[in-house]
């Protein structure tokens, strides 16, 4: 399908073939992918979508203009969730955990709940082996990890979220032990704790290494 303002496709939020029209200012050339990512509209339900689109040139004025070959829509697919991390996300070096962090931030916004909480599953995993912890299980590695009790019980939270999404037969239950099945809410608490749990690890290890030192501390350093 060539690029217009106006798109004719089936919408997956309201199952309905109808027009989609741009949303204004929903352009971005994307580098991670070499595409072009526009947001469209549907005109009978105003879910939002997500269009990538393949060009011959990274000029985002030729989509405006109509004046290039080679734009031809790749993939589209619904835009449910805008769910940002609060913490600095280039604060955690090491890409294995931020790639996972990002996946799992990616699979909530499009409604993959399942999925989410694997991805911010795995991202602990992932900071258990960074952190080089031993321990048979992850529920050992959280707890052999020199973290403060209030954060292990982040993780033990987020893994216990992750083994959820993966393993139909596994439950989480109210106080009061009642059955709880909402797996959206599941899957933003993971990202919350996950982005707390971020935060304390290494937004205040940067605030810390960046505020004024006093004379004894340059010595000492």
């Amino acid at each position: 399908m060539s690029y217009s303002k106006t798109l004719s496709l089936e919408c997956p939020h309201c199952i309905t073939k109808c027009q989609f029209i741009q949303i204004d200012r929903g352009h971005m050339y994307c580098k991670a992918d070499n595409l072009h990512h526009i947001t469209y509209a549907c005109t009978n339900c105003y879910g939002l979508i997500i269009t990538k689109w393949d060009s011959t040139t990274k000029d985002t004025n030729q989509f405006e203009n109509n004046s290039a070959y080679g734009q031809r829509l790749r993939i589209y697919y619904p835009l449910v969730g805008d769910w940002k991390p609060r913490v600095n996300l280039s604060l955690i070096i090491n890409n294995e955990i931020k790639s996972d962090f990002e996946e799992a931030i990616n699979c909530y916004n499009n409604g993959l709940y399942n999925a989410c909480m694997m991805m911010a599953r795995r991202a602990i995993q992932q900071e258990m082996i960074s952190k080089k912890v031993i321990g048979d299980n992850l529920y050992q590695q959280i707890e052999l990890t020199g973290i403060s009790p209030k954060l292990k019980a982040l993780l033990h939270k987020i893994k216990n979220f992750g083994n959820h999404g993966a393993h139909p037969d596994f439950c989480l239950f109210d106080t009061d032990g009642n059955k709880i099945e909402d797996k959206k809410e599941f899957a933003k608490l993971s990202l919350e704790f996950l982005d707390r749990y971020f935060a304390d690890e290494y937004e205040i290890d940067s605030l810390v290494d960046n505020a004024p030192k006093s004379e004894k501390e340059l010595k000492t350093k």
